[in-house]
């Protein structure tokens, strides 16, 4: 299961550089800060299970997508998301991918921050389409497991939570993955666990959803990042914030960072805070 990568002429990749490096010399790294990652909102989705165990009334997974450290996040501009998740106190975090832009060492600039809050029951993460930036997976992985976190490639984890289970599965990215298994990721499932999956990119969210699957959690779309006509169709398209698929639903992720330019219009930079509860 795949979906085509969008590839740019060379044309508009030197535009949107250009574009980027004059945003930065006009302070543009501060200025997202100040208006977006300062000002970071909490949107929380209650996700109303048929028969949910009593034990798994009321758990939490923070979830974060499209950190994109690059040129307008490094190092200490995540200090705001910091707080916010020690307030919440999340059972789960779940990080959706993109965790750079241009080059993985963006990445590893911005990792003790971002993993500085240890949830009671783990931190699982999957890749977004920019993070295969020079195929440097293995040491992304690395970096994130040092830190404690679990990257799901194509893998599930089943979470003891008293006496029911919370599986988190996660496949890699649709479009940069070279391989995409969902099947794999779903293999040592058990009746009557309870799946969360996570998956960068929602266009793949129809084939996913079952019964047994709660929620699938994504991101890619910034939520439009400028959510302005015509602005909004120059990123991938953004499916809405909540889909209902069936048994399942589909949450999407406005993110956290930003490409191209350091501004966020009727998208705001945001923690998704997902709580269960029986239906």
């Amino acid at each position: 299961m795949h979906v085509a990568p969008r590839r740019f002429g060379w044309g508009r990749r030197a535009l949107f550089r250009l574009v980027e490096r004059a945003c930065v010399a006009l302070g543009g790294r501060a200025l997202y800060r100040r208006r977006c990652l300062d000002r970071l909102e909490t949107r929380e989705e209650v996700l109303d299970v048929p028969g949910l165990h009593s034990d798994l009334e009321g758990l939490t997974l923070g979830h974060l997508s499209d950190i994109h450290a690059g040129a307008f996040l490094r190092r200490g501009d995540l200090r705001t998301l910091v707080r916010r998740l020690e307030e919440l106190a999340p059972d789960v975090i779940a990080i959706t991918g993109d965790l750079c832009v241009h080059r993985v060492d963006e990445a590893f600039e911005v990792l003790d921050e971002l993993t500085a809050y240890r949830p009671p029951l783990g931190t699982f993460a999957v890749f977004g389409n920019h993070d295969y930036k020079q195929r440097r997976e293995g040491e992304l992985v690395q970096r994130l497991s040092e830190r404690g976190v679990v990257v799901l490639r194509n893998a599930g984890v089943r979470v003891p939570v008293g006496g029911a289970v919370l599986a988190l599965t996660g496949i890699e990215d649709l479009e940069e993955g070279k391989v995409v298994d969902p099947v794999a990721a779903r293999a040592d499932l058990e009746p009557g666990d309870l799946e969360i999956m996570l998956c960068h990119n929602a266009g793949g969210a129809p084939h996913l959803a079952r019964p047994g699957c709660a929620a699938i959690l994504s991101g890619h779309s910034h939520g439009g990042q400028i959510d302005l006509p015509i602005l909004r169709w120059l990123g991938p398209p953004h499916p809405g914030v909540r889909v209902p698929l069936g048994p399942t639903q589909l949450i999407v992720s406005r993110g956290i960072g930003a490409l191209g330019v350091p501004l966020r219009v009727g998208a705001p930079a945001e923690i998704v805070l997902v709580r269960l509860r029986r239906a």
